[in-house]
């Protein structure tokens, strides 16, 4: 393979090459321009479906909860189809935790902390977890089945306010 050459020659551009080569890049732009002076609706119309598309599927959003050895992560989830972390806890950051009540959630605002509502239209009670990340308190307010109630009172058993 020593002996292996490779030259690479260009061609000659004439008056005539570079005439079509401003046409072919110039027609994409003059028929969007021709189609937005003329038209107004069709190019709303392909401006809101992407826009609409974006709105409906993050509107469409559901909350995970993982909670494992007095860890909590939520997750939130968009149609369900794409996933992002919203916050991740350790139990030393955990303040306190107690069963929902505007009178807490007024306290709380009153406070400074920011009260993320977390919570679905369930049957389940709802409970307010208190966290202070970066010296910022956060309350969410959780939707909690008994099976994590008792798991958060088995790990944060000092944490519980009645």
């Amino acid at each position: 393979m020593e002996n292996y050459i490779e030259h690479l020659v260009k061609g000659k551009k004439g008056t005539k090459e570079y005439m079509e080569r401003g046409v072919a890049i110039a027609l994409p732009f003059l028929f969007v321009f021709i189609l937005s002076l003329l038209s107004i609706p069709l190019l709303f119309c392909v401006i809101s479906l992407p826009i609409s598309y974006f709105l409906w599927t993050r509107s469409d959003k559901e909350y995970e909860y993982l909670y494992m050895a007095g860890d909590l992560s939520v997750d939130v989830v968009y149609h369900k189809s794409s996933r992002k972390k919203l916050i991740q806890c350790g139990k030393e950051e955990v303040l306190e935790i107690r069963p929902f009540s505007e009178e807490t959630k007024e306290q709380y605002q009153r406070s400074g902390a920011a009260v993320l509502d977390l919570a679905g239209f369930g049957e389940n009670p709802h409970y307010f977890y208190l966290v202070q990340k970066e010296g910022k308190r956060t309350a969410l307010l959780l939707d909690c089945p008994e099976k994590l109630i008792k798991e958060m009172r088995l790990y944060s058993r000092e944490k519980w306010i009645r």
